[in-house]
């Protein structure tokens, strides 16, 4: 993602964003980050798919450092599949069914639990020493939300990292789950700098089913989702009744309720899939977990976590489209103080920098466009003086 690239060709114009309560939802469509399409559906612009690619090496990087091996599956399913797990009418109307041209009932994949374990258990028997075994895919899910909102918060198509893990045991499986849960925490709160504004919270295990879940939880403006902090035991809750919390002996009238977006869901599942679809191993039905993030929503989700304000759209600098723009004078597009910034740019700075090229545009009016795509460092070189080079040099220095 390193290297230097000239906005003329980079910087598509926005559109008008559409009436939302989202600043984050406003921001990322009218600075060309997405596109509407129709009511839940979006297309990624250059800006916005540079994000989203930054993202996603972060996961492979991050995943595959602790074992986990990437795939990918059809997102069609077949009911024949779903039926196994006895999930085909219990996910209800969010799952988009409907039938090839010999009537056989489909669906498009809002999840992928069943599809995962019936490759494991096609492609058994597999050998102790590759368990636990932790496959993932990055690709795109689809949901028939009744009231899609918020852009990409609330889509019917969406970009989800989604991993199963199996074990030869129970023991085994809950130390995969808890190594996996500190690998989000590293993701989101280290990686991502997103902090304390993280918040972990056990959750229903709702239709995946299973033993434990959590929901990985970040501090929003938009009154989208929540999570309670009872002022009693400190501890996180997702209880409806914001008048106690359950996780302490008796009744706390101290809670504070939190706006907040998901980001991540985990699940310690057991043996409800590997039994109704035979992923054994010497006879035993495998124990498994599963890991989701949501990777598209996690683009308006940090963008309202951080940013203040409509004139500057903040990304953590992990995923920044750009690590720093140049915003050079006409005078200076040939002069070699422009080579020497964006060369010593390139070297202390590996995100990409955005050369601004558009010297048509007053350097005040290209310093407000920065600001707004959410680029963490902006240099101008406007005048061909001694002290500028020096003022260039010194601000690159300081990455060293």
């Amino acid at each position: 993602m390193g290297g230097l690239l000239k906005a003329r060709k980079w910087i598509l114009s926005g559109t008008t964003a559409p009436a939302s309560k989202s600043l984050a939802h406003t921001m990322l469509v009218e600075n060309g980050f997405i596109l509407p399409n129709s009511k839940g559906f979006y297309s990624l612009l250059p800006l916005g798919q540079r994000v989203i690619d930054k993202l996603c090496r972060i996961l492979d990087a991050e995943f595959q450092k602790v074992g986990a091996l990437k795939i990918s599956m059809p997102i069609v399913g077949t009911k024949h599949l779903w039926d196994k797990a006895n999930r085909w009418e219990t996910m209800g109307a969010e799952m988009i069914k409907f039938e090839d041209r010999q009537a056989n009932p489909l669906c498009l994949q809002p999840t992928a639990e069943e599809m995962c374990t019936d490759l494991v258990a096609t492609l058994s028997p597999f050998k102790k020493r590759q368990f636990p075994l932790m496959l993932y895919q990055i690709g795109d899910k689809f949901r028939d939300e009744m009231n899609p909102r918020f852009g990409l918060l609330r889509a019917r198509q969406f970009l989800m990292k989604d991993m199963y893990s199996f074990a030869t045991d129970v023991e085994s499986s809950r130390e995969t789950y808890g190594h996996v849960c500190r690998v989000y925490d590293t993701i989101f709160r280290e990686t991502l700098a997103l902090g304390d504004d993280v918040i972990k919270v056990e959750a229903d295990t709702g239709v995946h089913g299973g033993i434990i879940s959590h929901e990985y939880h970040l501090k929003s403006s938009l009154d989208e989702d929540f999570v309670n902090l009872c002022g009693q035991c400190g501890k996180y809750n997702k209880n409806e009744s914001s008048s106690s919390c359950s996780t302490c002996s008796e009744n706390s009238s101290k809670i504070e309720r939190f706006q907040t977006i998901e980001i991540g869901h985990t699940f310690h599942l057991g043996t409800k899939y590997s039994e109704a679809l035979g992923a054994k191993f010497t006879g035993k039905p495998l124990d498994m977990c599963c890991f989701g993030i949501g990777v598209s929503r996690l683009l308006p989700a940090v963008v309202d976590a951080l940013s203040v304000s409509s004139k500057a759209l903040r990304f953590p600098r992990a995923i920044a489209p750009f690590d720093a723009v140049i915003i050079v004078k006409k005078s200076l597009m040939s002069n070699v103080i422009v080579e020497m910034t964006s060369s010593s740019a390139k070297r202390y700075l590996k995100g990409g920098i955005l050369l601004d090229d558009r010297v048509d545009m007053s350097a005040g009016k290209r310093i407000h466009e920065a600001n707004r795509l959410g680029v963490p460092f902006i240099v101008v070189l406007a005048n061909e003086t001694e002290r500028s080079l020096i003022t260039t040099v010194s601000f690159y220095a300081r990455f060293e």
